[in-house]
């Protein structure tokens, strides 16, 4: 029987994960304890307790804090900083943009506590914009998408690979996949996966493309079932594709199979279609609706599902079981929620109205999650909330336990295009480097931040080396 083939019919657990790994479900009053070489006892559906959301206006008070490094505006008069995206080996982030033509820029982070800016490499006219920067297993290279863009749906910018230099970027490939709002890169393979928002019932929502040659790009199909596929996120350990799905065809979170990064098929879904509504819920109560990001744990067989909403009561995020303990990859279980340590009910000015609204004010956006000694936490963008740090050591017990404020000084002239965003802090993603041990997050109005994530004794994160290295 093929991988595959296994897979669907035994939902695997634990897949290229080794031992099952996680913390103990635990009183409200014990302290949260792991063993990586304890394998939890498990438990049955009926005795799993009811995931529920306890969202405060201080954060569960912890050990675990962030440490502000640095601030900046990477030179930017009009801002509207998106994805932040941080090489593995922590020398640069690249930082995406939401608003027309500001394009990219690249961030020499050998200091993580002074940033200095490479390049800006401005966006193709025509209302192009980048939303999303990503890395590839190649130094030199970074991809951007352009959203709308015509064919050039993402550029493959030449930093240092060929032709380009860090200072002097140039682009030397496009995949011409119409607009895309998200992409990711392999890690190890030739491959870009692209989200392509189309509505074809019988076209997968992800595009999979060979960029063994750089200069021409292929589609090589597609990936996912048909609906509208917000973003994707590649697994090395499993080798598994988890994508989110917020569309009518499909609502809700998908994983692949992707052992085989050409040819990808479908092994579990939770869909959100039948399951309680944010809409008709309070703020605290689990809920489901707009999945908007799904990232996985390295060490155990958990993931994190991130939920947006515009107004309304805000998108949380969950903790799905696929292996840790009762869920598997067929049959993923979530066990865990919870919202933004400020969550309230979100409200919207009428058609029309031209005063600040609150828009995704108290939703969550892109997240990473950053796996310590002792704990493994979430570092998250948060919209108005900042940069928030969630604990999910125990995943049926997540919850928010600091906060910092991106609220620096915003860009001198910010762009008409961001007064529906209200005011700042506005923070679009936050991301961890666990080679160099630090964070790092982008917001619409302020700019760029870096962060320690520091904590008990023995446990904090390793300072960064200032050794420098070609690009």
């Amino acid at each position: 029987m093929s991988r595959r083939a296994a897979l669907k019919a035994l939902g695997v657990v634990g897949v290229g994960s080794g031992v099952a790994y996680g913390a103990l479900r635990m009183n409200a009053t014990e302290e949260t304890t792991s063993d990586a070489n304890e394998t939890p006892t498990a438990t049955t559906t009926t005795d799993r307790p009811t995931p529920t959301a306890s969202p405060t206006a201080t954060p569960t008070p912890s050990t675990w804090r962030l440490e502000r490094l640095s601030q900046t505006q990477l030179s930017s008069s009009v801002g509207g900083f998106a994805e932040g995206s941080i090489r593995p080996d922590g020398r640069y982030a690249a930082v995406g943009t939401r608003f027309s033509g500001t394009g990219s820029y690249l961030v020499d982070l050998r200091d993580p506590s002074a940033p200095e800016l490479v390049h800006h490499l401005p966006a193709d006219e025509g209302a192009v914009t980048c939303l999303d920067v990503k890395f590839g297993p190649q130094k030199g290279l970074y991809c951007r998408s352009n959203h709308p863009a015509g064919d050039s749906g993402v550029q493959v910018v030449d930093y240092g690979f060929a032709e380009g230099t860090p200072e002097s970027p140039q682009v030397i490939g496009a995949l011409n996949s119409g607009g895309t709002h998200n992409l990711f890169v392999h890690p190890t393979a030739s491959v870009v996966y692209t989200v392509n928002y189309s509505d074809d019932p019988d076209t997968g929502g992800i595009d999979v493309w060979d960029v063994s040659t750089l200069r021409s790009p292929r589609q090589r199909g597609t990936a996912g079932p048909p609906g509208l596929a917000h973003d994707v996120v590649y697994d090395p350990k499993r080798k598994l594709l988890h994508c989110a799905y917020m569309g009518e065809m499909v609502d809700g979170y998908v994983v692949l199979d992707a052992s085989d990064p050409f040819d990808t098929a479908e092994v579990g879904r939770f869909e959100y279609a039948d399951k309680p509504s944010y809409a008709d819920s309070e703020v605290g109560e689990e809920a489901f609706g707009n999945c908007h990001y799904a990232f996985p744990d390295p060490r155990r067989d958990l993931v994190v599902v991130g939920d947006e909403r515009s107004y309304g009561t805000p998108g949380g995020k969950h903790v799905f079981d696929i292996g840790w303990r009762d869920g598997s990859l067929s049959d993923p279980i979530p066990v865990g929620f919870t919202q933004s340590p400020n969550a309230e009910v979100m409200n919207s000015g009428g058609e029309g109205d031209t005063d600040q609204t609150e828009r995704f004010d108290w939703t969550g956006h892109q997240f990473d999650i950053v796996p310590l000694d002792e704990a493994t936490l979430v570092v998250s963008g948060d919209w108005h909330e900042g940069t928030v740090l969630y604990d999910i050591t125990d995943p049926t017990n997540p919850h928010p336990i600091d906060t910092h404020e991106t609220d620096a000084p915003a860009v001198e002239n910010p762009s008409e295009q961001l007064q529906v965003f209200g005011d700042p802090p506005m923070a679009y993603s936050a991301e961890y480097n666990r080679e160099q041990g630090f964070a790092l997050t982008s917001d619409l109005f302020t700019g760029v931040y870096t962060y320690r994530i520091d904590g008990v004794t023995g446990s904090e994160t390793p300072r960064t080396s200032n050794t420098a290295e070609s690009g």
